[in-house]
């Protein structure tokens, strides 16, 4: 009869194996970041909207214009006008515009950064969550076999004489709770690798890996909300647009400034008499940009508050995960210990076959056991799974 093998912590000391978990992921994410089609597509998207943030920091197009006067039978002759403008604005407009043009190029990066975080973290947790369905695939192997023992022994006893029909309904109930969890299983664990092919790009990908990466565990909270708000590209994305708002205040007020209009003009006619001379022409603008840098000001303040508000929101979001961390830390380290103390399934096995044990106590420990591994289970895959996003700033 097959010994029950204990999940628990001590699983995760063998080195090798987390290890070889940790470089597998890894390679798992560099796969999908390679592959992905909507990061291609992100990565074109960004390209171009880099582009089109500066397509507005250039002069304005000159202007040439062409005016071609004829005479009449008392004056043949004919003439000419040709006039080269330029417009400009003040100054001060074009280095704001500059400035404006890279802060926007700089802020649509670090929303493709994020969206690319984002991207990697799901293919993590989706890592994860395989691991986890692989553990308990072990556990439920585990199970469905003892099951099978069990059944095929009490039915031998019941054929014989030597045991009723209640225990045998128990243990076939057993059996085909054995064998539904077991088929639950394979599901769930058909469709995360699934999941991950797609993130792939539809591409099969490689991922062996039954243990949680190795090396990740919790540091100092302080030391961990420091480098991840300094690292967030979201955090980043809008510190950007604050910058985008300030700026646009300061473009605002240079367009309220005076613009002007430097030409050349030739005028020619037909006895090859011509005259050159140049233009300058000032606009004031009185109306056209009426109550811009008002606007422009209450969009900055609208940036500046939204940009509290989340690095506000995101210290909360990271020390309650913290917080969660902390307390799943303590029950994964409890569960390992109380396992480790449990009674085997052989053990108990032993005890029912020997008479010392009822068939309905033999069910309860059993359970209990069960149920215990499952939560350890569960526990230890929280753990991860809130480890990937504290340290997703990594990815």
């Amino acid at each position: 009869m097959k010994t029950y093998k204990l999940y628990i912590l001590g699983l995760m000391l063998l080195g090798t194996l987390t290890t070889r978990a940790q470089s597998s992921i890894d390679q798992v994410l560099r796969s999908i970041e390679t592959n992905n089609k909507s990061l291609q597509a992100n990565t074109k998207m960004t390209d171009a909207q880099k582009l089109e943030a500066q397509t507005g920091k250039f002069l304005a197009n000159p202007s040439v214009e062409w005016e071609q006067m004829w005479g009449n039978r008392n004056n043949p002759g004919s003439e000419y006008t040709l006039t080269v403008k330029q417009s400009l604005d003040f100054p001060t407009t074009y280095s704001n515009k500059n400035k404006l043009a890279n802060l926007k190029a700089n802020t649509i990066g670090f929303q493709s950064a994020a969206y690319r975080q984002q991207l990697l973290l799901n293919a993590k947790q989706t890592c994860i969550e395989i691991i986890y369905l692989r553990k308990q695939k072990s556990l439920l192997d585990e199970r469905l076999a003892n099951a099978e023992t069990m059944f095929a022994l009490y039915k031998k006893r019941f054929e014989s004489g030597d045991a009723n029909q209640l225990e045998l309904n128990k243990i076939q109930l057993e059996l085909l709770n054995a064998q539904n969890q077991s088929r639950l299983n394979k599901a769930a664990l058909t469709a995360a690798e699934e999941q991950l092919r797609n993130l792939n790009g539809g591409k099969p990908i490689t991922f062996d890996a039954t243990d949680y990466p190795a090396g990740e565990e919790l540091i100092n909270f302080d030391q961990l909300q420091a480098a991840f708000m300094d690292a967030d590209p979201n955090l980043k994305s809008l510190t950007g647009n604050q910058e985008i708002a300030n700026r646009e205040v300061k473009l605002s007020r240079s367009l309220t400034l005076p613009k002007f209009d430097v030409g050349y003009k030739r005028n020619a006619a037909s006895d090859h008499v011509a005259s050159n001379g140049f233009m300058v022409g000032v606009s004031i603008p009185l109306f056209e940009n009426k109550n811009t840098v008002k606007k422009a000001k209450a969009q900055a303040e609208f940036a500046t508050a939204s940009l509290e508000d989340n690095r506000l929101n995101l210290k909360t979001n990271l020390q309650q995960l913290y917080q969660q961390a902390e307390a799943l830390q303590i029950s994964r380290a409890d569960y390992a210990k109380v396992l480790e103390q449990q009674r085997n399934i052989e053990l108990l096995n032993k005890a029912l076959n020997a008479g010392q044990l009822s068939v309905i106590d033999y069910f309860t420990e059993l359970s209990t056991i069960y149920d215990s591994h499952q939560s350890y289970l569960d526990v230890e895959k929280e753990y991860h799974s809130i480890l990937a996003q504290l340290y997703q700033y990594k990815l």
